[in-house]
């Protein structure tokens, strides 16, 4: 990541309660918690990061390099795999759950545990 970047911010605080074509939800779209954001600074430990239109360091918000992950993405297939895991986690947790079968939980054991 370099100053001028355009990322996205997960703000876990932002609720959007229409999907992209308008209908209107029962809870928050995933997607909308993510907001894009550009680096339009830089310190020894931190990123600052504002809008592309605004780019005062002064007014930008910092974030530390080292606690960005799972906070700052840096392209579409990040957010994207972001997304399907949250759509996806729990009907592999209830499949799991459901399943009996000891080579398959030993399996799914072994690629959790490596």
């Amino acid at each position: 990541m370099q100053v001028g970047d355009k990322v996205w911010i997960f703000d876990g605080n932002r609720r959007i309660y229409t999907d992209p074509e308008g209908n209107k939800l029962q809870s928050p779209w995933y997607r909308g918690y993510f907001i894009e954001q550009y680096i339009i600074g830089e310190t020894k430990v931190s990123w600052i990061l504002g809008s592309y239109l605004d780019t005062r360091i002064e007014i930008g918000n910092k974030y530390k390099k080292k606690e960005c992950t799972g906070i700052i993405f840096t392209s579409e297939e990040e957010i994207n795999k972001m997304c399907w895991v949250r759509e996806n986690q729990y009907k592999i947790r209830e499949k799991v759950g459901h399943c009996n079968d000891y080579n398959k939980l030993k399996q799914i054991e072994s690629i959790l545990v490596s």
